[in-house]
């Protein structure tokens, strides 16, 4: 079914003009305020809410709100003042031509001029962003970019009945529907977040206001506030005013393992991926959360990754989120043992195995059951497991916000925390694997020996533990899209199970970005990347002014 566009629906937003607004007022207001006396005996909820309501009252009264169309981006760098006034000029030429007081030509005449100048302050931009482009290239790619794709709407969906739906709030409860929809069931059970022989580190480790001074200092302020409304720009503004307070708030919930119920909420940015766009299942959910909720998660991941690096917890297998590892080291390690078994003449079998929502379906019970066998200490897995339970998301389409609704399982994606616990999770996923199993976060590929009977035999045992592994662990693989690449002359192109379902066989693979064909050619991939390169080129001689 072909769905027409039709008309959308528009929205405008209020927003902060900051442009207008008065921090030295705002650092006063904030600043006065005695807040170990004002936060002393109440509970972590109670300390945030009193904390986030001072600064939004300051904020209130020192920045003023503006309207915004959501149909326009951020001003263009070449749209300045003077090309402000001349394109008021032009509009009131055209109203004055409209009731006679103008002739046809001079209004042209007007528009003329305007678009010549329009012209040349785009050519000027651009002959900056050129001229530094050996010291910033992002921002002359950013800028080329932006000419060559727009931006990717929402919708319209396709509902159930086969109807279309344009509408904005309509769109977002139907997304919430489908993000929800995937969660895995609680089993139940309350995990015992205290089995394990650690305590709390030291207090050498508590949380100090320099501590959350540095991350305040590293806030991106271009960056959207989640559902608090705490945008990053005031927090970097106030950050010799707030880092004390919060500090006290994030120590408090550390000892505690409190989690203000903000911290909990994520409002839902649908982001298209590929195929078809009525589709609600070609949209990833990514979670716009709380900002100082998101700085305690830095602290809390550090805290875990000290552990984890220290201890050598997770395996060499996984190469996503891992300091000092990449992509590239990925493939390297990877295809290194892969070609020099084909250079020797061997059969090789590589299964790229695909997990179904993978960060959605992370159950919250084991995952807690799985940091505390990794013997991290008690007040972090408390405040991880209640981090993680309750929580609630609403989908935000075009300014218009679904209903919340419940978080049953899965780690949230756009969170600091979300990828360590992802590595935490899948990481006993290789044990008792006997062939070359490597990761990057869930893109996860299993190769070995296929020339003989028996070596056939070793990776069909593999898949079956890993199919095993993902019954245990209620994760789910997407066994359409798990694949088989057959490598090597003497390749008896065998045909692999999972369950009862029989794994695809396929010519080439996109692995990490890079095309990988059954004969390990590069030449799929120097294609793609040499169409790339001329479709960018191609898109600076037409769209670049000053050529």
């Amino acid at each position: 079914m072909i769905l027409r566009k039709g008309r959308r629906e528009t929205s405008t937003i209020e927003v902060m003009d900051f442009r207008k607004a008065d921090f030295d007022k705002l650092r006063e207001l904030v600043g006065k305020v005695p807040w170990e006396a004002r936060l002393k005996g109440k509970t972590t909820e109670e300390s945030w809410k009193y904390f986030k309501g001072t600064l939004l009252r300051a904020q209130k009264q020192t920045i003023p709100l503006c309207r915004k169309d959501r149909k326009y981006g951020k001003r263009p760098a070449w749209l300045n003042k003077e090309i402000l006034h001349d394109l008021k000029i032009k509009k009131e030429s055209y109203k004055k031509w409209k009731l006679g007081q103008l002739t046809k030509d001079e209004y042209r005449q007007a528009t003329r001029e305007c678009r010549g100048k329009i012209r040349k302050a785009k050519a000027q931009n651009e002959i900056k962003l050129a001229t530094g482009i050996k010291g910033n290239k992002k921002t002359f790619y950013k800028y080329i970019k932006s000419k060559r794709k727009t931006k990717d709407r929402v919708g319209p969906l396709l509902s159930e009945e086969g109807e279309a739906v344009t509408g904005n709030l309509e769109m977002a409860e139907m997304l919430n529907d489908f993000f929800v929809s995937v969660f895995t069931e609680k089993s139940g059970g309350v995990p015992n977040v205290v089995n394990t022989s650690r305590e709390r580190v030291s207090l050498e480790d508590r949380i100090h206001k320099e501590q959350v001074k540095n991350h305040l200092g590293k806030l991106d302020v271009s960056k959207s506030p989640g559902p608090d409304e705490m945008h990053p720009r005031i927090l970097k503004e106030l950050i010799e005013e707030v880092s004390e307070p919060l500090a006290m708030i994030f120590e408090k919930s550390w000892q505690t393992g409190e989690i203000p119920e903000d911290w909990k909420r994520a409002n839902i940015v649908p982001i298209y991926k590929k195929g078809n766009k009525n589709n609600p299942g070609n949209y990833r959910p990514v979670s716009l959360t709380s900002v100082p909720g998101k700085i305690m998660e830095q602290v809390i991941k550090e805290i875990i990754c000290k552990h984890l690096e220290g201890n050598k917890v997770i395996g060499n297998s996984q190469h996503g989120f891992v300091k000092n590892k990449s992509c590239q080291t990925n493939l390297i390690a990877f295809f290194d043992r892969i070609t020099s078994l084909v250079d020797k003449g061997e059969a090789v079998d590589v299964i790229y195995l695909d997990f179904s929502k993978a960060f959605d379906t992370v159950s919250h019970d084991i995952l807690i059951d799985k940091l505390g066998k990794y013997n991290l200490d008690r007040a972090t897995i408390r405040w991880v497991h209640n981090w993680l339970d309750n929580r609630s998301q609403r989908v935000v389409v075009n300014g218009s916000k679904s209903c919340w609704k419940g978080i049953t399982s899965g780690v949230p994606q756009g969170s600091v925390l979300g990828p360590v616990l992802f590595n935490i999770f899948i990481n006993d996923v290789d044990i008792g694997i006997e062939s070359t199993l490597i990761k990057f976060a869930d893109d996860t590929k299993l190769g070995g020996v296929a020339t003989s009977l028996e070596d056939r035999d070793i990776i069909q045992n593999d898949l079956s533990k890993l199919e095993k592994w993902s019954e245990v662990n209620r994760m789910r693989f997407n066994k359409e899209k798990c694949k088989v690449l057959h490598l090597g002359r003497n390749n008896q192109f065998h045909t692999y199970k999972m369950g009862s379902d029989c794994l695809g066989r396929s010519m080439a693979e996109r692995d990490l970005g890079v095309i990988v064909d059954h004969k390990l050619n590069m030449s799929q991939q120097c294609d793609a990347v040499a169409k790339k390169a001329n479709m960018i080129l191609g898109c600076i001689n037409r769209c670049v002014v000053s050529k």
